[in-house]
This record gives C-alpha cells, sequence and structure tokens, in this order.
C-alpha cells in the first residue's frame, strides 16, 4: 500500500490518512488528516482566541468519565452534578465549576439575594428593601412582628407586601381565601363575646350560665315534643271524623 510520511507524526502513514492537495508535488497534504486539524485549530485560535468549546479537544474520554470545558480536565462522573433535562443527566460542568458559574451569574444580577427574589418574584433587593421601609420593618397584618417574607398572589405573581413568618403561613393555611378568613374572624369574635357573656353572668351572681354555642336556637323557641311526631294542628274535618269514628258513624 503506497503511503506517505507525515512530518507531525514522525512516521510513515497509509496515503488514505492525507488530504488532497493539488498545490503539492504529489498531491497530497503534508501532514496527516489528524495533525492537518490541529494545525488548522491552532492558526484559527491564535487569530481569534479559544472558543468556547462544549466538547473535548484530541482528548481521550474514559468509560465513566466526562470532561468539564471550563476547567479542561477529564474527571469521573461523580464530580459532576444531576441535571435531569440534559441528555446524560448530569451537568456539563464539574461541582466546583458550576458553583462558581452560578456564583458570577448571581453576581452580575446584584448579588444572591437579588437574584433569587428576582427569580422567584420578580422584585430586586432594592426594593424589597424599600417597601420594608415603607412598612416601618414591621408586618403589614399584625404590624407588630419584622416583616422577613415577601407575599405574593399565587394566581396572578404579583408582589403584595412584606409579612411576618406566622401572617404569611397563616395566608397559606387559609389558601387566601377572603370568605374563609371572614369567617374565622367571625368565629374568633363570636366566643370571645360568649366567654365575656359568661364572665358578667358569674360576676352579678347569676349562677353557671352555658356559654352560647354556635347554631343554637333562641331562647323561648324549642317545642315540646308531640306525641304523634308532628307539629301541625288538627283540621276540624279531622276531628269530626274522630267523633264519628268513636260513636259508630262511620260508613267504614
Amino acid at each position: 500500500m503506497e503511503s506517505k510520511f507525515c512530518r507531525d507524526c514522525g512516521t510513515e502513514r497509509p496515503i488514505n490518512d492525507f488530504t488532497r492537495n493539488r498545490n503539492a508535488r504529489d498531491g497530497y497534504a503534508f501532514y496527516c488528516k489528524e495533525h492537518s486539524r490541529r494545525r488548522h485549530r491552532a492558526s484559527r485560535d491564535a487569530r481569534n482566541g479559544a472558543p468556547r468549546r462544549r466538547h473535548p479537544r484530541d482528548l481521550a474520554v474514559p468509560e465513566g468519565h466526562k470532561w468539564c470545558p471550563d476547567c479542561d480536565q477529564v474527571l469521573p462522573l461523580t464530580s459532576f452534578g444531576l441535571n435531569a433535562a440534559s441528555s446524560n443527566g448530569l451537568t456539563s460542568y464539574c461541582k466546583p465549576c458550576h458553583n462558581l458559574r452560578g456564583k458570577k451569574a448571581k453576581e452580575l444580577l446584584g448579588g444572591e439575594r437579588t437574584y433569587h427574589l428576582r427569580r422567584r418574584y420578580g422584585i430586586t433587593a432594592e426594593e424589597a428593601d424599600a417597601m420594608l421601609v415603607e412598612q416601618g420593618g414591621l408586618c403589614a397584618i399584625c404590624m407588630a412582628a419584622p416583616a422577613v417574607h415577601v407575599d405574593h398572589d399565587h394566581a396572578t405573581g404579583k408582589v403584595r407586601a412584606l409579612l411576618c413568618f406566622n401572617c404569611n403561613g397563616g395566608l397559606g393555611q387559609f389558601k387566601d381565601d377572603p370568605a374563609v378568613l371572614r369567617a374565622a374572624a367571625d368565629y374568633v369574635r363570636f366566643h370571645d363575646l360568649s366567654q365575656h357573656v359568661v364572665a358578667l353572668a358569674a360576676e352579678a351572681g347569676l349562677g353557671t350560665v352555658r356559654p352560647i354555642r354556635l347554631g343554637d336556637p333562641p331562647v323561648g323557641s324549642i317545642r315540646r315534643p308531640t306525641t304523634h311526631g308532628t307539629t301541625a294542628r288538627s283540621t276540624g274535618r279531622t276531628s269530626r271524623s274522630r267523633r264519628q269514628t268513636q260513636a259508630g258513624e262511620d260508613d267504614g
């Protein structure tokens, strides 16, 4: 088989390992295909700078390993984080490089706090601080505890105010339903008044008074049970039929 000497390999290689070159005396390139590619990339990188690579260049990646484009190292798969969106289920960069990229991205957005606020609520740390100053540092509902949570409308995603831990959790437990919140307020108010009435009765010496319960009928409205199981009054016709039956006048 015909062969040709590759200057970079330093050995004879089959002629099929060389590309065609009309300017060469023998019609083939001076270097084999592999070294021609390397020289072409090196020349291009010298002119334009190294490109952002996502695949290894001239590196052997053994089974169970992966190449990191940032540190340019071939590392075990355990050195990479999990990413369900990627084809292999792993992050493109090793864990240290991945964390460094995340830190730089957060710094570009104004820091980690702004990064999370903008990602979840669409506001910056400066906007959150301005809301806190406007509220005097206190929860917008109870106006007693420090405001430490951003409250937003779960339907529209719009930020409403800053709340304390308990008020923010309470809204979530009541599912932001105004009707349920009003019912809860009425419930608490009703029982507060009921306990107040019982306490006043005790102070007045009226003895033990049963606390009022929700759903109790008004005093004096309880009807006596009837022997016939109905509260309907008998009509005159029914009474006459009864008398006829007792006197033996019923036609049967």
